[in-house]
Formats: structure tokens, sequence, C-alpha cells
């Protein structure tokens, strides 16, 4: 069903995890695009976020980024 004339649809978020993981050459955060098969390695935290920052564009995204042991320790919109 579509929404009535003059009401937008709600847009959702993108979401995307940044996970610690044992990769190649020293990367060491995983960019995970939720609901995608699509993970790239980085080698800081700070250039995963940037990536997911710009992958998002003006598109509404939700980044969640976990500690070593796997809790999520901050979240935040963009």
């Amino acid at each position: 069903m579509s929404a009535a004339p003059g009401e937008e649809k709600a847009v959702k978020p993108w979401v995307y995890r940044v996970m610690p993981v044992e990769g190649e050459d020293d990367k060491k955060w995983d960019l995970h695009k939720v609901r995608t098969s699509k993970h790239t390695h980085f080698h800081t935290v700070k250039e995963a976020v940037a990536a997911a920052h710009e992958e998002a564009g003006a598109h509404p995204a939700h980044i969640v980024i976990h500690a070593l042991d796997g809790h999520a320790y901050r979240e935040y919109d963009l």
C-alpha cells in the first residue's frame, strides 16, 4: 500500500557495525553493513567509521562500534 498524497514514507536508516576481527595484513576492524553480505576490513576504528560516513552519504544511518570483547560500547546516528 502506498502512502497518501502529501505523506512521505519513513526512510529506514542503514545500520553499520564496526567490529574487531583477526584480519589479513594487520587490518583489525571489520565494517559490516547489516542486511547485506558486505564486509570491509580496516586498520583502525577511525578508518572504518569514516568509510561508513562516506558510504551512507545523505542517507540516514546508525553506526554501532563494538569493543574487543564483542559488546556494543558506542552507537550513534548520522
